[in-house]
C-alpha cells in the first residue's frame, strides 16, 4: 500500500468488533454502539489528537506539534540541504507501530492486521483536514506500509505552496 492521496474505500470491520456483535447476536450493532457499549468515549476523546492532531508552523513548514522540536527540525533543513519538503516528510512520518507498543498486536484480535485500514482513515482525516487548515497550501499526504514489514503502516504528510508568487 503506498499512496499519496489516501483513499478508505475497502471498509472492512475489524475482527474484533465482528466477534463482539456476533457474541451479542445481533447483527445490526454498528461501531458505534461498540464505542458506546464498550465505554470508548475516554478512547475517542484522545484518540481526537491522533485524528485532528494540533500543528505548528515554522520556517515556512508545517509540523505535528506533538512531534516537534525546533533543534531536530533545524538539524532536518541542515541534513537534507534545506528541502523544505522533505523535513516536513521526516519529522511528520508516523509509524503506527509505535503508538500502539503496549497493545498486543498478534493476539487473537489480529490487531496488525487492521493498522493498514487504521492508517488509510488516518490519511484520509489528515488530508482533509489539512487541507482546510491551510488553503494556500498543496498538502501531500502519504500512506506506506512496507513489503518487507520493517515499519510497518506509516503515514505522513508535506506541502507545498498554491498560487503564483507563493513560496
Amino acid at each position: 500500500m503506498s499512496s499519496t492521496r489516501p483513499s478508505w474505500s475497502d471498509r472492512r470491520l475489524p475482527a474484533f468488533f465482528t466477534r463482539w456483535r456476533k457474541d451479542w447476536n445481533d447483527e445490526d450493532l454498528t461501531p458505534s454502539h461498540y464505542l458506546d457499549f464498550e465505554g470508548g468515549l475516554r478512547f475517542v476523546l484522545a484518540a481526537a489528537w491522533l485524528f485532528c492532531p494540533e500543528t505548528v508552523e515554522y520556517r515556512g513548514a508545517i509540523f505535528l506539534k506533538d512531534r516537534f522540536t525546533r533543534s531536530t527540525v533545524d538539524t532536518w533543513f541542515t541534513t537534507l540541504s534545506g528541502d523544505r519538503q522533505r523535513v516536513e516528510s521526516v519529522a511528520n512520518h508516523v509509524e503506527l507501530w509505535t503508538l500502539f507498543t503496549n497493545t498486543p498486536l498478534t493476539d487473537d484480535d489480529h490487531l496488525a492486521e487492521e493498522l493498514p485500514q487504521l492508517a488509510l482513515a488516518l490519511g484520509e482525516t489528515w488530508q482533509a483536514l489539512l487541507t482546510t487548515r491551510y488553503p494556500g497550501r498543496e498538502i501531500k499526504v502519504e500512506v506506506t506500509d512496507e513489503e518487507d514489514g520493517a515499519y510497518g503502516p506509516t503515514v505522513t504528510f508535506w506541502t507545498s505552496a498554491r498560487g503564483p508568487g507563493v513560496t
